[in-house]
């Protein structure tokens, strides 16, 4: 006996979306500053987790479109390549040889429905994601240590000192950052020590 699938209303879509960006904002941020020696998950909320993701792709226009290029590229793959692809290696003799053709043909009946498309390419998504902020912050790192830290902002604390710093992250917290000829990042809170976060004119890379 079959069980009927029950559909996902409304509600239910944006609360597996609400729980989407919460993990994917958690994993990538904790691996990215966890690349730098810290401990992210003491400096963050479940605020900053929802926000990190959507935050990193509005203001990374690159970044934006690499991803949605990828994405597209893999629902066309999914949705149509991959059967045209099958379907013209099917009745290849060496093929039929290495697979159980029958076998395949249920598996990519069964990829075929939308209920296994999408939570497939939420995760194929969620794999390109982390990917990306892994790389970001093993380049990041990489480039720090073999090279000059330029500011690219001013912190003025609230005694009216400054420091010039170069900015590595933030969220609703803490200001993270790396002052020039040190190697660790420091993590400075906003509400209690920060007076003006100011963005340099002249920054340069």
């Amino acid at each position: 006996m079959k069980i009927k699938q029950k559909k996902l209303n409304l509600q239910d879509v944006f609360y597996i979306g609400y729980l989407y960006l919460i993990i994917l904002g958690i994993v990538s941020d904790a691996i990215f500053y966890g690349i730098f020696g810290v401990s992210y998950l003491n400096y963050t909320t479940i605020l900053d987790a929802l926000i990190s993701p959507i935050s990193l792709l509005i203001n990374n226009w690159k970044i934006s479109l690499f991803l949605g290029l990828m994405f597209w590229l893999m629902y066309l793959y999914f949705t149509r390549w991959m059967f045209k692809l099958y379907t013209y290696l099917r009745v290849k003799k060496w093929y039929q040889k290495i697979y159980d053709i029958e076998k395949w043909d249920k598996k990519h009946e069964e990829l075929g429905k939308k209920n296994k498309i999408i939570p497939g390419m939420m995760f194929i998504f969620f794999l390109l994601f982390i990917s990306m902020r892994t790389g970001m912050g093993i380049g990041m790192k990489h480039k720090y240590n073999t090279k000059e830290i330029i500011p690219n902002y001013t912190l003025v604390f609230k005694d009216n000192t400054r420091l010039d710093v170069r900015k590595v992250g933030q969220n609703s917290a803490y200001f993270f950052y790396f002052i020039p000829g040190e190697k660790v990042i420091t993590a400075t809170p906003i509400a209690d020590n920060l007076k003006q976060i100011k963005v340099l004119e002249k920054a340069k890379e």
